[in-house]
């Protein structure tokens, strides 16, 4: 049985890219982050992501803009919801 769905096995997105380079330079929590693609309208980061910028600080500001002029923002919180986070850990 062949079983597929839409998310392409994880990679290292941009997203991640970006959140790695800021822990490397000390940084400890994002404001926002803005999410460009080709498509005609917005895309939020993958699950991958959501869950790496979710260590971040859920609070943040997401911002998807689209080659097709279309604009969506969210809270990280709205997109991933009752998230896994290291408070579970305690």
């Amino acid at each position: 049985m062949n079983v597929e769905n839409a998310s392409y096995p994880l990679s290292v997105c941009a997203e991640r890219n970006a959140a790695a380079a800021a822990a490397a330079a000390g940084e400890r929590a994002i404001e926002a982050v803005a999410v460009v693609g080709s498509d005609a309208e917005p895309t939020p980061p993958c699950g991958g992501c959501r869950k790496v910028l979710h260590e971040f600080g859920p609070d943040m500001l997401v911002v998807a803009d689209s080659d097709g002029g279309a604009r969506a923002s969210w809270r990280l919180s709205e997109l991933l919801p009752e998230a896994f986070d290291g408070s579970k850990l305690k």
